[in-house]
């Protein structure tokens, strides 16, 4: 029975491969240990919109640089926001536009939202708040089937809105005017802040295939244990 197996992670990094991994006969899951916002698509997502802002635009130029355009093109969020992004990625490699302007990435609502220069912080904040409010919407639409889906769309749902708060909680003190930094002071601040914040879950201990870290396992009893390495 799944209450009566407990899978251990003396490595807690290996959660997302463990998810992926259980068999399909498990169908319910519970998770009682925090996970890394660093290691979630969010994170990588944010970091990827902050160099493009403040590396891969040149104010002077008015233009956007290849590499950092090409990095949010290939990310699995945009490609899941705009049918557009395949095709521009490609187009701007055939044609080696190595400083496209930002008219020429704007193609479709998203990618306008994306691809405008922003130079301020303010600005900055609403953007990367915008751009999550996007990503939120694909777990919207998405109707999971199975308990191991369920559990990926909870984990992603929670990092959105861990970093949605998080982007709240700088837009309000921008605002307030008790922080007063520079862009690149802005994004390291940000930056540490997300890569140290954890997501917790929330699930029932009474059901279902119990997955924790070794700190979690105290004064609990289980028929069953899976230790990982």
């Amino acid at each position: 029975p799944e209450k009566e197996t407990a899978v251990v992670l003396c490595n807690e990094s290996l959660l997302q491969s463990v998810l992926h991994s259980l068999p399909s006969e498990v169908e319910h899951i519970n998770i009682t240990m925090g996970f890394p916002l660093s290691q979630t698509p969010v994170y990588s997502f944010l970091t990827t919109l902050l160099d493009l802002q403040l590396e891969g635009y040149q104010a002077k130029s008015g233009r956007f640089l290849y590499q950092q355009v090409v990095a949010v093109l290939k990310h699995p969020y945009t490609r899941r926001l705009t049918p557009a992004s395949e095709a521009l990625e490609k187009e701007l490699t055939t044609n080696n536009r190595f400083y496209p302007l930002p008219s020429e990435l704007q193609q479709d609502e998203f990618l306008s939202h994306i691809f405008q220069p922003i130079d301020r912080n303010a600005p900055l904040v609403k953007y990367l708040s915008q751009a999550l409010e996007a990503v939120a919407g694909i777990y919207r639409k998405e109707d999971a089937v199975k308990a191991k889906e369920e559990v990926f769309n909870q984990l992603y749902r929670e990092s959105i809105f861990r970093a949605y708060t998080t982007l709240n909680r700088f837009a309000t003190l921008i605002e307030e005017g008790s922080l007063k930094v520079q862009k690149e002071t802005l994004r390291r601040l940000l930056v540490k802040v997300l890569s140290n914040t954890s997501i917790p879950f929330h699930g029932e201990p009474a059901i279902g295939l119990q997955v924790m870290g070794v700190l979690e396992t105290r004064n609990l009893d289980f028929r069953h244990l899976i230790l990982l390495s």
